[in-house]
C-alpha cells in the first residue's frame, strides 16, 4: 500500500460487522434499516469523533446496495439553503435505479432560530422522509434536543482500550510495523477511544514523529500554532506545530461565517501571515502558489464530499510552505495587510458606521446606501457651504459626537 494513504482510510471497515467496538449499537442500527418504510423516523447517531459512526453508514450503504448521497449539515445554515439541499434527495433515486440513502454529517453544527431557522427547517424536512436518512453529531445538545424527538437515537460511545490495542496490532502486522508495547500503550491510551486517531498517531509513530495527543491537537490556538510552524528549527517540530492548530478547512465558496470561524481558517490565517510579512517576490510567489493548490483542493472536497481527504491539506502545507519559509520572520497575522494601511481604514470605518446609524434612518436610505452614495455628497455640500458640523449635528440629532465625526468625513472631503 503507498505510504501516502493514512492508514485511517486504508483499514476503515467495509462491511458493519468488521467494525471494532459499540456492538449494539451496530445491531440497532441493522434493525433500523431492516424494518425502513417510506415515511419512517430518521436516525440520529450520537457519539464522540473516531467511534465509527461515518464509517457504519459507509458499510450499511455499501452492504445493502444504496447510493449515499453524503452532505455535511453544518455547511447549510439557514431554512433556504437546507430545503434547497435535500428536498430533491427525497425526490430522486439512485443511478441506474439504485435506491438512495442520505447521510447528515455534523448536525449539531447547524444553526437554530438565532440564524435563519435552519435546524427547525431540518426538523420539518425529518417528519416524513422518502428515503432512509442517517444523521450524526458528536454530542448531545440543546440544539440536537428537538431534532432527536423526531429521529430514533442510537448512541456510540469510545471504543474500550482492549480493543483499540487488538485492533492496533492487526493494523500493525498489515502494514509490517513493530512498535514496543510502551509506544501502543502509548498510542491507546492518548487515543482515548478515538479509532481514526489511533492509527493516525501510530502511523506518524511508525514514520518517526512523536505521537501528539488528542489533547494536545485541540489546546493550541491557531495564532500560537502559526506563531510555532515559522519559528520552528527542525521540519518535525515545525509540522508538529500546524498539527496542533485549533484550525478549519471550510469550503472558500462558503466564508462568511462569523469573525471567530474566519480567524481559524487554516489557510487564510497562513495568507494573512505571509502576505503582511516584507518577503522577497520569489518566496513570496512560492508560498501563495502552495497556499492556492490546498485552496483548490479544499474546494473540490467540499464540492465532492469526500471530507475525509481534507486530512491530507494539513501536510501539503506544512512540508510545502517549510523551505520557502525558513529565516523569514514571518509572525501570525489576523489580517491581511500591514497597520500602516489597515490602521486609517479601521478608523474612518468606525467614523462612517457611527454616521450611517445616525444619519441614514433621516434620510430614509440604507447604512450601506449612505455611507456609499449619500455620504460623500453630503461631507461635499457641508465644506462648500461652510456648516459647522458640530452644530448641524446637535441641531438634527441632539449628538455632538456625531457632528466630531462629520468634521473628520469634511476635512477628509478637503484634502
Amino acid at each position: 500500500m503507498p505510504p501516502a494513504l493514512m492508514w485511517s482510510e486504508v483499514h476503515r471497515p467495509k462491511r458493519i460487522e468488521q467494525m471494532v467496538g459499540n456492538e449494539d449499537a451496530r445491531l440497532a442500527i441493522l434493525k433500523w434499516l431492516g424494518g425502513w418504510v417510506s415515511g419512517a423516523k430518521p436516525l440520529l447517531l450520537i457519539g464522540p469523533p473516531g467511534t465509527g459512526k461515518t464509517t457504519a453508514v459507509h458499510a450499511l450503504a455499501r452492504q445493502f446496495d444504496y447510493d449515499l448521497v453524503e452532505m455535511n449539515a453544518s455547511d447549510a445554515r439557514n431554512r433556504e439553503s437546507i430545503e434547497t439541499r435535500i428536498k430533491p434527495v427525497f425526490a430522486n433515486t439512485g443511478i441506474f435505479g439504485r435506491r438512495i440513502m442520505l447521510f447528515l454529517d455534523e448536525v449539531d453544527g447547524i444553526s437554530g432560530r438565532e440564524d435563519s431557522g435552519g435546524l427547525d427547517a431540518l426538523v420539518d424536512l425529518m417528519k416524513e422522509p422518502t428515503v432512509p436518512v442517517i444523521m450524526a453529531a458528536n454530542a448531545k445538545s440543546a440544539k440536537t434536543k428537538e431534532l432527536a424527538k423526531a429521529c430514533k437515537v442510537i448512541e456510540f460511545s469510545p471504543v474500550p482500550p482492549r480493543l483499540l490495542l487488538l485492533f492496533l496490532d492487526h493494523v500493525l502486522e498489515s502494514e509490517g510495523v513493530k512498535l514496543g508495547p510502551g509506544d501502543r500503550v502509548s498510542i491507546v491510551n492518548n487515543s482515548r477511544g478515538d479509532i481514526r486517531a489511533m492509527l493516525n498517531g501510530a502511523q506518524s509513530r511508525a514514520a518517526g514523529y512523536a505521537t501528539v495527543s488528542n489533547r494536545d491537537v485541540i489546546e493550541v490556538d491557531v495564532a500560537d500554532a502559526i506563531n510555532g510552524y515559522f519559528a520552528a528549527a527542525g521540519k518535525e517540530n515545525a509540522v508538529q506545530a500546524l498539527a496542533r492548530a485549533d484550525a478549519t478547512f471550510p469550503d472558500p465558496r462558503y466564508q462568511g461565517g462569523d469573525a471567530e470561524a474566519r480567524r481559524r481558517d487554516m489557510i487564510a490565517a497562513l495568507f494573512s501571515s505571509i502576505v503582511s510579512a516584507h518577503l522577497d517576490q520569489d518566496s513570496l510567489a512560492g508560498m501563495l502558489d502552495t497556499l492556492s493548490r490546498a485552496d483548490v483542493v479544499v474546494g473540490r472536497v467540499s464540492r465532492r464530499r469526500h471530507w475525509s481527504l481534507l486530512r491530507y491539506v494539513r501536510d501539503m502545507l506544512s512540508h510545502g510552505l517549510y523551505e520557502k519559509s525558513r529565516g523569514k520572520g514571518i509572525k501570525y497575522s489576523q489580517y491581511a495587510m500591514p497597520w500602516q494601511v489597515m490602521g486609517p481604514s479601521f478608523a474612518r470605518g468606525q467614523t462612517v458606521r457611527k454616521l450611517s446609524s445616525a444619519i441614514a434612518p433621516a434620510m430614509h436610505v440604507s447604512k450601506r446606501t449612505f455611507g456609499t452614495f449619500v455620504l460623500p455628497y453630503l461631507a461635499r455640500a457641508m465644506a462648500n457651504e461652510k456648516v459647522d458640523p458640530v452644530q448641524f449635528a446637535v441641531d438634527n440629532f441632539d449628538d455632538g459626537s456625531v457632528g466630531e465625526s462629520l468634521a473628520k468625513e469634511i476635512e477628509r472631503t478637503r484634502k
